[in-house]
This record gives structure tokens, sequence and C-alpha cells, in this order.
């Protein structure tokens, strides 16, 4: 496809103008809090946190092939910078594997777009990149696309040369965006202006945005992580917000609901290794309103965060935690298990786990696996709210222990661990009922309530027929392995007006 037959295909730019209702959430370089960016996996991962487009950098290979890349150089064999236009694309991904992680080409980038619904803001760092790199798109038939430059020059070369899809003039801090957009016509203005303060948001005032509309300009903003700009962003009339957390733009799209509050299993499991920091991170920082962690002690009395009585599984250690001085623990990986690009994630002391929780005002379940109970329920209840946290154990004896000793913490029993209802609210007067998908019913849940008591169930599959059927039971928290897939299900069932 020639440009002159680019020229001639009318795209319809004007829902750059038409978002009537919350920004856009635009994944920088996909996901890339979580995975290795401008990766088929950040993508995916930008699509399950509710990424509406995916940025994606594109630079041209030896053999001319766009792949999604950002930096001009990749290191080869020997540690000595390679232009990536002086490789082939096969070369460029021996390279990338090398160091456990990969280089998509752009047409597998498109083909996942179109599977996932997601749009694309092109940013192509060389003028014949953007030129085939289109060429895809239309072939493709993509017209929820932004092509981005970072230069006055390249704007207005893609604008001169029939660009169908709107073009994104990024500014950097200092510069005056209105004379830069002035002198190439461009459809969007993007400051990239992350690094311009605390409050970056403060510069887009009222002027700013008066000066945007005499020109018909969209506005897409810098990538932004920090929860109250994007906030305060939400209220700005803005196209879309950049983010390497697309999770926490989704979050902001209207009040999360009151029921059920979500639980999530050691974490958000499925985008970062499970009990750790980054997991439990990602659960707060989506929204989320506990996090389920299991404590061990460690020889020398340090409390640790990790699920298995050994090592094996999730770290790269052998032998029992409880075998360990924490000395021993300091230099394991808690997540190459997982990914590459967690093999730095070390097993969380339980004091990190605290003082994230406190900064985030995150709620957490404490599964005692062995661990002195009143040692660990004393550290917790220092550090966070009573009624921001709830304990359990397989081990009763650690929950009478606590229930004697500690009366302000609050305990969860599970309904299969007793025969009937009655004892199991008496046992240890536990705050929080746990059910399972089998034995949950909406009787028992009323009997709770009119106790004063919290149900919660626990269901840790991905069937999305029982997910509505727990729903509709209206438990007051869900314990689950896919808190995002449960909070499209809620959103979901309160569009059919099927959950309220």
């Amino acid at each position: 496809m020639t440009q002159n037959e680019i020229s001639l295909i009318h795209i319809n730019k004007s829902w750059i103008h038409d978002q009537k209702s919350w920004p856009l959430s635009i994944a920088h370089r996909g996901a890339s809090a979580y995975a290795f960016d401008n990766t088929l996996k950040a993508f995916q991962l930008a699509h399950e946190l509710g990424a509406d487009m995916w940025e994606v950098d594109i630079r041209l290979t030896s053999d001319r092939v766009p792949v999604a890349f950002h930096d001009e150089t990749c290191l080869d064999e020997e540690g000595k910078a390679q232009r990536v236009r002086d490789l082939s694309a096969d070369k460029l991904q021996d390279l990338a594997a090398k160091k456990h992680r990969e280089v998509p080409r752009f047409s597998a980038v498109i083909e996942l777009a179109g599977v996932c619904g997601a749009g694309i803001y092109l940013d192509a760092k060389e003028a014949d990149a953007a030129t085939i790199a289109i060429e895809m798109l239309l072939a493709s038939q993509m017209d929820r696309v932004i092509v981005g430059a970072n230069t006055v020059s390249f704007a207005r070369h893609l604008i001169e040369t029939g660009c169908p899809y709107p073009v994104s003039l990024l500014v950097q801090n200092g510069q005056d965006p209105f004379s830069l957009v002035d002198a190439c016509g461009a459809d969007i203005v993007h400051p990239c202006w992350e690094h311009a303060g605390d409050r970056p948001d403060r510069l887009l005032d009222a002027d700013f945005f008066k000066e945007a509309k005499h020109r018909n300009l969209a506005v897409v903003t810098w990538h932004e992580e920090r929860s109250n700009v994007i906030e305060a962003l939400f209220d700005l009339p803005i196209l879309g917000i950049c983010t390497n957390q697309p999770e926490m733009v989704f979050d902001n799209k209207g009040d999360r609901p009151l029921r059920p509050e979500i639980v999530c299993h050691r974490g958000a499991n499925g985008i970062a290794p499970e009990n750790t920091l980054s997991a439990a991170r990602a659960a707060w920082d989506a929204g989320f309103d506990y996090v389920e962690i299991d404590v061990r002690e460690t020889a020398d009395g340090h409390l640790m965060v990790l699920h298995d009585a050994n090592l094996e599984r999730t770290t790269s250690g052998t032998g029992f935690l409880k075998d360990k001085n924490i000395s021993e623990l300091a230099n394991l990986s808690a997540g190459s298990w997982f990914d590459a690009f967690y093999s730095a994630e070390k097993i969380p002391e339980l004091s990190q786990i605290l003082e994230l929780a406190a900064c985030q005002d995150g709620g957490l379940y404490v599964e005692l696996k062995d661990a002195d109970p009143v040692k660990t329920a004393r550290a917790v209840l220092a550090r966070l709210p009573a009624d921001r946290v709830f304990f359990w154990s397989f081990n009763q004896n650690f929950l009478e222990t606590l229930c004697s000793e500690i009366p302000e913490a609050r305990l969860m029993a599970r309904r299969e661990d007793f025969a009937t209802l009655e004892a199991c609210i008496s046992g240890f007067d536990a705050d929080v009922i746990e059910f399972n998908a089998q034995n949950a019913n909406a009787g028992e849940f009323a009997t709770l309530r009119q106790r004063g008591k919290k149900t919660m169930i626990a269901y840790h599959g991905i069937e999305t027929d029982v997910i509505d059927r727990l729903l509709r039971l209206k438990p007051d928290m869900l314990n689950v392995d896919d808190p995002f897939l449960v909070r499209r299900r809620v959103a979901l069932n309160e569009k059919d007006q099927e959950y309220v």
C-alpha cells in the first residue's frame, strides 16, 4: 500500500472528541509495571487490567520488519550495543531471548489487539517504521489508532504524507505545547510531564484547556502511577491517561460497589508472584479491599510471608523456612519461578507487607501457618487498625489463643469445619464466616447478618457461571484468585440488574 493509497482511505478521527465520560486507559508499553515492556505478555496483561489502548513503540529491523521495541540499541552476546536497524528480526529476537524476554513483531501485536478489542497508540521511532506500521493497521481495518510523534518535524511529516489517523505531538516539560502544535497541525497534544513535580496535573489549568479547545485539540497525559494525580486527572477534560498500571485508571471509572468486598488470595497472584510485595501492591493499586497472606517464622524469629512450608515451589531456595535464619533468605528470588521480570523479588518480611498496607490503606487477611499467633497479631495490630484485618489458621489452638489473649483481633471461621452454624459462630466468636462454592446459602447468610457477622465465600476458580451464582447470594466478601475477572462479572451483573 503506497502513501497515495493511504491518503485515499478515510478514517473517522472524530472519536477523539467524543469521549464523554472518563479518560481512556492507555497502557504505556503495555502493563509495563508487571511485565517486560512492549511484549505480548505486557499487552495481554494490559487488556486484563482494563486498558482501552496500548502504547506501542515501533522500530524497523534490517529486514524491514516492524517490531515492538523502545530502545535504539540492543546488547549482543558480548555486551556490545547493536542498533536495532542493523539486526534482522530473528537476530534481535535471539538476543532478547537470552535475557528471557521477547521482541514481538508488530503484526503479532495487531493480531492480539484485534482479539482483545484494544486500540493502538503508535509511537514509531522513525518515519519508515511509521509508514509500514500504518499500512499494517489499515490492512487490519483498525480504526481506534493514534500515531504519536516526538518532534514537530516528524508530526508535520506524518500529516503532510496523509496519515489517516489522529496525530499526537509529545511535548516535553518546559516546552510551549501550543506553539509546537501550531507549527505542525497535530490533532492531539501529549504533555510528557511525569517529572514536573509531585502534582503535574495542576499544570493543566483552565488556561491550558482554553487554548486546547481553541485549537480543537484533544489531550493525552504522561504516564502516571500516582493515585492522587490519577484521581485529579479524572476531573479534567482529557482523552486519555498513559500509565504503566492501567488497573489504576480502570479503578477510577465509577464508584466501586459496596458489596462484595474483594479479598485477593495471596495478592493479585495472576499478575505478580504470590505472597510478594508486588502481588500485594498490584491488588491494592487496583482498588481491591483485602490481600490474603500466609505468615511463617524463621529459625531466628523473623515473621515472613510465604505459603509453603518449604522453599522449593516459589523461591530459588531449598529446605524449610522454619529451619532458616533470615540472612539465608535474603538472596533468594521469590519471583523467578513466575517470570524473569520478577527475578529480583524477595520473600517479604511481614513488616514490609504491613508498611505497604498502611501506605495503601489496604486490608489484610492473615493466615497463620507456622508463626507465633500472639506475636504475629500484635505486630499486625500495632501497624493497622483492627477493623482492616482478620486472622485465620488451620491450627484451631492459634485461634483460641488469639480469642483469649487479643480479644480485639477479628477472627475468621470456616463453615465447613463445624457441624452446625451455631457451633461455627460460637467456637471462638468469629467475626467473619467463610463458605465455599458448595455450602454457601442465602438462609445462613441472613442468620449471620442478624448476628452482626460478615459472610465470605472462597472461590479460587474462573468459571463465570459459578461466580455469577455466588454474586447473586450477595456475600459481604469474596476470596478469589482472579479479582479482575470477578470485578468484570460484578459490573456485568450490576448492568443487568442481577446484583444490586
